[in-house]
């Protein structure tokens, strides 16, 4: 199991996350944040973007 990065001294860490097209990215979540819940907060976030 890979190990959990380091929290900041905020308790927040950096994810990378897909999104719903199969892009991937990087987002920061609380520390211990499951990586199933991280990428359904990139969701939320992705469908939240305006369309061009």
């Amino acid at each position: 199991m890979p190990d959990e990065p380091s929290p900041s001294p905020l308790g927040t860490v950096m994810r990378e996350v897909t999104f719903p097209d199969r892009s991937r990215g990087i987002i920061l979540v609380r520390a211990g944040t499951p990586q199933d819940e991280a990428d359904a907060m990139a969701a939320r976030v992705w469908e939240g973007l305006p369309r061009k």
